[in-house]
């Protein structure tokens, strides 16, 4: 039985991992699309799972596999992650994947890759990768963490299965009518209606939390119609849309990774109106407007 309760992930998706990890089966290649902490703490309850000696509940949580695999120290589990900017994920470090999966686990189990911020490879990273997914050694399994998987190359999401977890959001009204302010300004490239949108940011930290992920889910929902895929994760549909027929594909990364920075400065105790103020004017950079 596989053990998913520390990750808080829905039933949905608990129920579709237990099918594709069912006795003692797992898919070669995964990709967890999502928010980048959580998909991460998925990714690595995977790989204790995967490592774990019980033949009931896994990961145990008890046993030697997992208290090394928790330790970040297991032999079998390999590690390997992308930077913040686009080709930040280098075609070396997956070079030195390759010839390390054809080396035999040192603990006679499976050996498990983690990828992580998969979307950052550069093409020449994933065709390297594709070579491997093609035909993958025994008893290895690739696990990739990306938050938009329509980044990867289409050849390497088809040798994989995917899941993508549903965001779970306080859905703070306050937070989805300044997302929706800011957005339809942005649309209608007005630069004093999206600083005026932007303004209650300016001294509530929280806010300024919950805007950028109600922000980044709209974004998302926009790069992934833009593929013609279907899933809906934000608030605000009618936005997401109106983004994708008016915004080229790369400039909604463009808008995903403008909000990434500011998420990122944010967790380093910066200015509040710095941070608001260059929030909107890298939207409006990123957005071409």
């Amino acid at each position: 039985m596989l053990d998913l309760t520390q990750c808080n992930v829905s039933e949905p998706i608990q129920q579709k991992l237990e099918a594709m990890f069912a006795q003692g089966r797992a898919p070669q290649a995964l990709i967890i699309e999502g928010d980048e902490a959580k998909t991460e703490a998925l990714a690595k309850q995977l790989a204790a799972a995967l490592v774990c000696q019980s033949d009931q509940r896994r990961p145990c949580g008890v046993c030697a596999g997992c208290l090394k695999a928790y330790a970040g120290s297991h032999p079998d589990i390999y590690v390997a992650q992308g930077g913040l900017t686009p080709r930040s994920f280098k075609v070396e470090a997956i070079r030195a994947v390759r010839s390390d999966a054809y080396i035999r686990a040192q603990e006679g189990g499976c050996k498990v890759y983690l990828l992580l911020r998969a979307e950052s490879m550069s093409t020449e990273a994933q065709n390297a990768l594709l070579k491997i997914l093609e035909e993958p050694p025994a008893q290895t399994v690739f696990i990739l963490t990306c938050s938009i998987k329509n980044r990867l190359l289409q050849t390497v999401r088809s040798r994989a299965q995917s899941v993508t977890l549903e965001e779970v959001l306080s859905q703070n009204p306050e937070a989805v009518r300044i997302a929706k302010e800011m957005t339809t300004a942005l649309l209608h490239t007005k630069e004093l209606a999206i600083l005026q949108a932007a303004a209650p940011l300016l001294k509530d930290k929280d806010l300024l939390k919950e805007v950028l992920a109600q922000l980044t889910l709209v974004f998302r929902d926009a790069c992934v119609q833009r593929e013609g895929g279907s899933v809906r994760l934000s608030s605000l549909p009618e936005q997401a849309a109106a983004l994708c027929r008016a915004v080229p594909k790369a400039r909604l990364l463009g808008l995903i990774q403008a909000v990434e920075e500011i998420q990122n400065a944010l967790a380093f105790n910066g200015n509040m109106t710095i941070l608001t103020t260059a929030l909107c004017a890298n939207l409006r950079t990123a957005a071409g407007r």
